[in-house]
Formats: structure tokens, sequence, C-alpha cells
């Protein structure tokens, strides 16, 4: 197999030719089939002394191609792929041309602009740019001139990005889903949310990442969560579906025999002190309603400035295959805020710097690495469909042990849009794309590309 980064062009001549640069396509060897998306046709290859591939108007037509670019093409025996052609599923797509994904078309554009570093096709799409009767999707593609829309084969590869559960749970995105992943069998990949709860029941199975877990419990009794309060310096309650640190509370047991319960209201964080357990409970409208709470050991955290601090660690599956590390911020709680996340004040700084304040040996830093990629090797191991990218927010408490706080299949980017972390935010934009080339390359070996 030999594969090359080159311009496609579109000739003015006609018929079904394809000319190739000679170094990779040196003689002709009867028909060859041409690949692009879910659309194939059969051409004849001729050698060229250029280095790019040329394809007649007839079979540029044929196969669909929105535009000239500087593509991947993966040359199998007599099988041509261009790109791959890889799309963006996500939810609100094409109320305006000039904003095509509303108020998320920036965050969107930047992914996108990650086609032309990689080589490959990328556009945007939801369930209203399908067409099922010819099997082809309305796309919104990004360039240095903004938006613009073209009609396209089904994709080598779909990113999932449905932003949310609600709409990820809607019948109209179930029967999407199992259109495009089930019934036209496209390479899916971050296929749904993860449940917080499932998670951390399959990773206690797990040697190799079960020392990174604070002990968790769901529905439990009060007096378990008693012996907890007991043990640990704090308990955490989380809703099971979740997620940016809505609906936490954080339980103290106090000297004085007392509870105290933080929380955020109204976007304030509150204090309440109560005299029993089960009084804190039935007032937070928790007593006897668990069933979707997670009710976890609270960490000592290592401090900033007398401010807790965690870590975002963002990992990707690369051009291989492989999972790698490709970006890690520090994150300082707000003052009086109950998790670090930065829309509750909290402070985003480089790992390093934070891990030097504290005193934690140098190796901090690469241990924090060594447990993303073990707990990235788990739950792929133990979950369903392919994934291909893991948010972790990861804790260090004072003797240098690393705890896992939350793992999210769909994490954001924002944190990584400072300035301080240009490279960081590059890598998480471009290694998706890339993983999508990995997957149509296994695709195009086992021989499973062809048109649907």
């Amino acid at each position: 197999m030999q594969q090359a980064v080159l311009p496609i062009c579109k000739s003015m001549s006609y018929g079904n030719i394809v000319y190739v640069p000679e170094y990779l396509f040196k003689e002709a060897v009867g028909p060859v089939s041409m690949i692009f998306g879910s659309n194939s046709a059969v051409c004849h290859a001729v050698p060229h002394h250029k280095n790019e591939l040329l394809l007649t108007q007839d079979l540029w037509e044929e196969l669909s191609i929105p535009f000239e670019a500087k593509i991947h093409v993966h040359i199998f025996g007599s099988r041509f792929l261009i790109g791959p052609l890889v799309a963006i599923f996500t939810s609100g797509v094409g109320l305006f041309p000039s904003r095509p994904v509303g108020e998320r078309s920036s965050f969107f554009s930047k992914l996108l602009t990650a086609g032309r570093q990689v080589g490959a096709y990328y556009f945007v799409f939801g369930p209203g740019q399908i067409h099922q009767e010819n099997r082809m999707i309305n796309g919104f593609f990004y360039s240095d001139k903004g938006w613009s829309q073209h009609l396209v084969p089904l994709p080598s590869v779909i990113y999932n990005q449905i932003p949310n559960r609600r709409t990820e749970k809607s019948l109209k995105f179930k029967k999407t889903v199992h259109l495009l992943e089930a019934q036209w069998k496209i390479p899916f990949f971050n296929p749904s949310f993860f449940s917080k709860w499932e998670i951390f029941r399959f990773l206690k199975k797990e040697s190799a990442v079960r020392n990174y877990l604070p002990y968790t419990a769901v529905n439990p009794g009060v007096q378990l969560i008693e012996n907890m309060l007991t043990a640990y310096p704090s308990v955490f309650f989380k809703p099971v579906g979740g997620s940016h640190g809505r609906g936490i509370l954080s339980v103290r047991k106090e000297p004085s025999g007392g509870y105290s319960c933080r929380f955020r209201e109204d976007n304030h964080p509150r204090i309440e002190q109560h005299s029993s357990l089960i009084s804190l409970l039935k007032t937070r409208k928790l007593f006897g309603r668990l069933q979707n709470t997670l009710v976890q050991q609270g960490i000592d955290l290592i401090a900033y400035d007398q401010r807790p601090v965690d870590f975002r660690v963002h990992t990707n599956k690369n051009m291989e295959g492989n999972w790698v590390v490709s970006a890690i911020a520090a994150k300082i709680a707000g003052k009086q805020a109950l998790t670090t996340h930065l829309a509750y004040g909290g402070d985003v700084m480089r790992p390093k710097d934070v891990l030097m304040r504290t005193g934690l040996p140098a190796n901090g830093l690469s241990k924090l690495q060594l447990a993303a990629l073990q707990l990235s090797e788990a739950i792929d191991k133990n979950t369903a469909g392919i994934i291909g990218e893991i948010g972790f927010d990861l804790g260090l408490d004072s003797e240098g042990n690393v705890w896992l706080i939350e793992a999210n299949s769909r994490p954001g980017r924002s944190i990584f849009s400072h300035s301080i972390f240009r490279a960081e935010d590059r890598a998480t934009r471009m290694l998706p794309l890339q993983y999508a080339v990995h997957l149509t390359h296994q695709s195009l070996v086992s021989g499973s590309v062809n048109a649907h």
C-alpha cells in the first residue's frame, strides 16, 4: 500500500480518467476503483510527471468531490481512496449559512481548520443535512473564505460531537445514529456520554488503575454516608449524568458534631449548617432519592495559594491508533468555589508551575500522564463502540498520589484556549482527524471501504 498527501485537481477534459504521479503508480494495470466516502467509480489510471492527482470532470462529478485541496491519497492495489472524507455530527446545524452551528460555529470552525493540515476533507452536519434517498449529505465546510455548503457522499468516518445527554437521548438523534452506524456501517467514534457510575464500577475490576479511584457508592444508606464522613475529610454528592460541575455538593463532618454542606445556587456559592445528616439530606432533597447520585470520597487536593488544584488531562488516539496525552492544564479553584471549573471563578496555569509551588516531586507530571494513559486503555477496553478521545479531571494529594475525579467522553476544549496552551489546543484538534485517517486506513486494508 502507498499513500501520499498531494493536490487533488479537476481537469477540463472528459472521460473516466485519473492522472497519477508516476512515483506512486508507474504502469496502468487495467481499470482502477476510485473511492471518495461512500462513492466509487471505475476508471483508467494514467501515470504523469506532475505531483498531483488529476481527475477528469466526469470522474470528479461522479465522485462528488467538493473542491480542489491538498489531500491524502491511499493506493492499495487497484483501489485509490481520496481523503478520508470525515464528518462531525452534531445538533443545531443549518439555521444560518454564515453561522451554521449557531453560537458554536467558532468552535467548529477551529476544528475544521485541522482538515487542511492533516490532509482530509472535513465537514459538519446534523440530521437535517442528510439526504436519505440518495445517501448524500449537504455538509458545511470551513476555509479561509468562511463557511460553504457542498453535497457530498456519506463520509468515511464520523466524529460524534452531540453536545449534551438530552439531545443524545432524543428519538430523532437515536434514529439518525442508528441509520449512520448500524444501517450504513459508517465508523462512528465517541458514540455516547459516559455514565459516571459505570466508569467507576468497571475500573474497580482493573488492577492497573484501581488505586486511582476514590471510594464511590451509588444510592448509599445513611449509615454508609456517616461512615464515609468519619473516614474522609469530605464527601461529594454528584449526579450520575451531570456535567460542568452542576448539581454537585460537598458535605463535611465538623469537629463540633454538626455537618456543613457546600453547594452552588443561583450561580453563587452557598454554605449550610445542619445538626444531623438526615436533616441535611432532607433539606437538599436527597433523602431516599440517591438512585442517580454518586457519593464519593473527598480528596485532600494539593493547593495553590490555599486554593484546591486539579488537572485536566486530554488523551487522544493518534495516527497509529495508540493513546497519547495531548494536553494537561492545572485548574485552580476560585475563592469559596466548590469545584475548579473556570466558570466558577477558577484559574488555569501550566502544571509544572503549579507543582513547583506546591513542593511536590518533579515526577508529579509524569505520574498524571501515566495515569491518564492507563485509564484510557482501561476505559477503551471496557466500553462498547469506538473511542477516540477522553478528558480526565485528575487530582494529586499531598503525598503525590493520583486520583480520578471524572472522565468525559466529549471533553470541552475551552480550557486550552488560553495563549499558554496554543500547542496543546492545536493537538486536541488535530488528533481526532488523524485518528479518523487511521480508521479509514484500517478499513481500506481490510477491504471494507466500498460504496455503501
